[in-house]
């Protein structure tokens, strides 16, 4: 039977074990499923034959959480869990979050900001000499130098900021683990990225030996440079689209940050990680407390990694990579009928099967090394991308087939462009797999503004929609199509916020939530939103800012009584109270 990683000294005197190899800090709840990447990585090092402690969202106020588990043989790891811990803790309009989905009960303010360099702190402090390691999220979006909106200004790459010794991006298996067997063989040593350990950043001071290394302008360029930040994401970002990209080095203050090419897993070691003994609840000491992240997966399972889409203002394709890898359908079955299923509280309903990109699983790129096209499906899906359809199809047909399993549910993640290829797919989709209502992103409506998110013209979103409410009254079925909407991203103006919100009055489409544009670490989008260039042809992009933010959000809501004063506003700024009726009718 499997049991929970060791959290305190009784768990390691149970295990008979003095002294951890390993020791990995999360800001998130400790729920011991592969949907949590801290928990996925020790479970990972612990079946490669080190011994791995956790330690959840220490109390950073009192030294007692981070020393409880000792000093670890190797290494410290350290992460801000699930989610950038500044994306966290922060609305896009800068205000506190109330709720935190990855701890006990929904509870704000068990995560620090910047929790990665604030956990890194303190165990350097109380563990001088100990190796400490980034990873998770927030330490792979902010590898390079990168705009930070909450301080609105442009930071060295967390390794400075954090003063630790090493960094993991991505998905990051590999590279741990190529660190963890470098330490056991030459404690401290200093890493040379040429000993081909993948995703993994250092600081060196000498770079001579890197002889076909790609060179990014320096933190001093970019920092006091918008052109040279955005050449800067450009190199790195087109660098990182190749199927085997380069050694990329960005200097910084007299030394370097040196960051190895990635290596994702295979389809058969992504599928070892789904046999990992994983306790699948979280752990005891949250007895009767609900974390509600764990609500989302714990009936669901992740089919693949990747993403071909290449959306500007997302950064899957720059955390997973933008190769898709799949599981085979044995692999899924498997986990569904032995993990899933046998949870006593199972009632015959799978939540979820793919995860933010659901319809791309099995789809694959023919071309041999790869190119650096951002997005793969847009403008036009690329002749070199196998995208059927079928793989998707027959997985979902495989999965309700299971007996016991009386429903299969896809909720979001489905890139309709990609649906809307496989009349079959479409179909099913509908007939079987919708509950009660399908989310899909559209974004905009407005050409220029979809062409700089890289997301599909506004026909194919009325095509999708026509055919989804089509094939609902066909089965009979009262489903509801829930589009999300993005206001003041980079390239809107408020006029084209004003066309956006007179498209949705026309539609007779009411958005319960609308996101304002959130400038995230390492996204296309972001370099836009600060430098107010468009990286990838160099023009000038218009930027919504302060008050204009507040007024393209209000437009795409303007019958809320919260909202009318900013939208006559608008309004009135763009000389249209013609429609100010109009528009805040209820």
């Amino acid at each position: 039977m499997s049991q929970f990683l060791p959290i305190t000294k009784e768990d390691l005197k149970k295990r008979k074990i003095d002294q951890l190899d390993i020791i990995l800090i999360t800001g998130d709840a400790y729920i011991d499923h592969p949907s949590f990447g801290p928990v996925l990585i020790a479970r990972y090092l612990e079946t490669q034959g080190f011994s791995v402690g956790i330690i959840a969202q220490p109390d950073i106020k009192k030294d007692g959480d981070f020393i409880e588990l000792g000093a670890p043989r190797l290494f410290f790891g350290v992460s801000a869990g699930n989610l950038d811990s500044m994306v966290a803790n922060y609305t896009a309009d800068n205000k506190i979050r109330r709720d935190d989905m990855y701890s006990p009960n929904g509870e704000a303010g068990h995560r620090p900001d910047r929790a990665t360099i604030v956990y890194t702190n303190r165990v350097k402090h109380l563990f001088p000499g100990v190796p400490v390691v980034l990873g998770g999220v927030e330490a792979s979006l902010r590898r390079f130098a990168h705009y930070d909106y909450w301080d609105d200004k442009v930071r060295r790459s967390i390794l400075f900021d954090a003063k630790a010794d090493y960094l993991v991006y991505g998905m990051a298996e590999k590279g741990i683990l190529g660190l963890a067997k470098s330490e056991t063989r030459n404690p401290k040593s200093e890493i040379n990225i040429n000993d081909q350990i993948p995703n993994i950043a250092i600081i060196g001071k000498d770079i001579s030996k890197y002889k076909d290394a790609l060179i990014l302008p320096s933190f001093e360029e970019v920092s006091a440079d918008k052109k040279k930040y955005a050449e800067a994401f450009k190199l790195y970002y087109l660098e990182g689209r190749k199927k085997h990209p380069r050694v990329m080095i960005q200097p910084c203050q007299g030394r370097y940050l040196v960051v190895s090419p990635p290596k994702n897993l295979d389809q058969k070691e992504l599928e070892s990680l789904f046999e990992l003994p994983f306790v699948r609840a979280p752990h005891p000491r949250y007895k009767g407390k609900n974390i509600p992240a764990w609500g989302f997966v714990k009936f669901s399972t992740v089919s693949h990694r990747g993403c071909f889409g290449g959306c500007s203002f997302c950064a899957i394709s720059q955390h997973q990579g933008k190769y898709i890898v799949s599981r085979s359908l044995g692999s899924i079955k498997k986990e569904i009928k032995e993990k899933i299923m046998t949870q006593p509280d199972f009632k015959g309903s799978i939540l979820d099967v793919g995860g933010p990109t659901a319809n791309m699983y099995g789809i694959t790129c023919q071309r041999e090394g790869g190119c650096t096209r951002a997005s793969c499906i847009y403008p036009t899906v690329c002749r070199d991308l196998k995208c059927s359809q079928k793989p998707s199809l027959d997985l979902l047909r495989q999965i309700r087939q299971i007996p016991g399993v009386k429903h299969l549910f896809i909720g979001s993640g489905i890139r309709y462009d990609l649906a809307l290829l496989d009349d079959e797919y479409m179909d099913e989709l509908v007939r079987y797999h919708v509950g009660g209502q399908l989310s899909i992103a559209p974004e905009h409506i407005c050409e220029e503004v979809l062409l700089l998110m890289g997301k599909p013209k506004v026909e194919k979103f009325l095509e999708f929609k026509d055919k989804f409410e089509k094939l609902s009254k066909k089965h009979s079925r009262e489903y509801f199509l829930v589009p999300y909407f993005i206001s003041s991203h980079p390239g809107s103006t408020l006029a084209h916020a004003l066309e956006l919100s007179l498209f949705l009055k026309n539609n007779r489409i009411r958005i319960e939530q609308v996101q304002n544009f959130t400038p995230t670490p390492i996204t296309a989008s972001t370099c836009m939103y600060y430098t107010g260039i468009d990286p990838f042809t160099g023009k000038t992009v218009h930027v919504p800012k302060g008050e204009e933010r507040s007024f393209q959000k209000a437009l795409l809501q303007p019958y809320l009584e919260r909202n009318r004063r900013q939208v006559i506003k608008a309004l009135k700024q763009l000389k249209r109270e013609d429609l100010i009726k109009t528009l805040t009718a209820l």
